[in-house]
C-alpha cells in the first residue's frame, strides 16, 4: 500500500493474470512440445480451485506457491525428468505438490481407449483429464490414422466439450490444423464446439 500523495505520481496500470487457456497457447507457442502438458491437464482438472494462480495470505513466507511463473518452471521440469516430490513442492507449494503428484501418477491407456471408446465413461474424473493430453500426443503420432480416434472423441465430448477442448490445445498448430481439417468432415457440428478455436486458423481448416 502507498501512501495516496506518493500514489498519484505513479500512472497505475492494472493486469490480469492469463486464463488457463490463454497461459496454455502461450505455453505451446513459446515451447512447443517442450513441456509437460499433463500441468495442463491438473489445472484443468481443478479449475475452481484457482491453482493457476493462488497468492498467500501473508507477505512473507517460507513456502514456495502455484503461479504462471511456477507451473511454467514445472511443466519444463517434468519434461526434463524433475519429477520428484520434492522439485514439485518446491515450486507450488506442499498442498498443491502432493495433489499434483497424485494427479501424475494415474495411469491410462489410449491405444485401449481407441479400441473400446466407450470405456471412456468407466474411467474416474481425474483419469478422464488426462485422456485428451494423451490422445493428443496420440494423434500427432499417428497423422495419417488419426480417424481411429473420432469414437473416442465422440464419447469424451458427449461427456464435456471440456475434453475435445484440451485435446485441441494441447496440440501444436500444425498437428491441430490436419486434426480440425479431418474431424469437421467427420462431423461439422463440432465447427460450434470449437468455435473458438477454429476461427484463428479458419483458412487453414477450410475444406480444400
Amino acid at each position: 500500500m502507498l501512501h495516496n500523495p506518493l500514489l498519484n505520481r505513479f500512472k497505475i496500470i492494472k493486469v490480469s493474470p492469463p486464463s488457463l487457456e490463454e497461459w496454455a497457447e502461450w505455453m505451446n507457442e513459446r515451447y512447443g512440445d517442450e513441456w509437460d502438458k499433463r500441468v495442463y491437464a491438473f489445472l484443468s482438472r481443478f479449475r475452481d480451485e484457482g491453482y493457476l494462480l493462488k497468492i498467500p495470505s501473508t507477505a512473507e513466507g517460507l513456502e514456495n506457491f502455484p503461479t504462471p511463473r511456477s507451473w511454467t518452471w514445472l511443466a519444463l521440469d517434468l519434461k526434463e525428468g524433475f519429477s520428484s516430490l520434492e522439485d514439485i513442492c518446491g515450486l507450488v507449494g506442499e498442498e498443491v505438490g502432493r495433489k499434483f503428484d497424485a494427479f501424475l501418477k494415474l495411469n491410462v491407456d489410449v491405444e485401449d481407449l481407441i479400441r473400446e471408446p466407450k470405456a471412456f465413461h468407466r474411467l474416474n474424473f481425474d483419469a478422464k483429464y488426462v485422456v485428451p493430453i494423451m490422445l493428443a500426443n496420440w494423434i500427432t503420432q499417428n497423422q495419417r490414422s488419426m480417424a481411429k480416434a473420432f469414437p473416442l472423441i465422440d464419447e469424451m465430448a458427449s461427456e464435456k466439450h471440456e475434453f475435445l477442448v484440451m485435446t485441441c490445445i494441447s496440440m501444436k498448430k500444425k498437428s491441430l490444423v490436419a486434426f480440425l481439417r479431418e474431424l469437421f468432415a467427420y462431423k461439422p457440428l463440432y465447427k460450434e464446439v470449437l468455435s473458438e478455436i477454429a476461427i484463428g486458423i479458419r483458412e487453414e481448416v477450410s475444406p480444400r
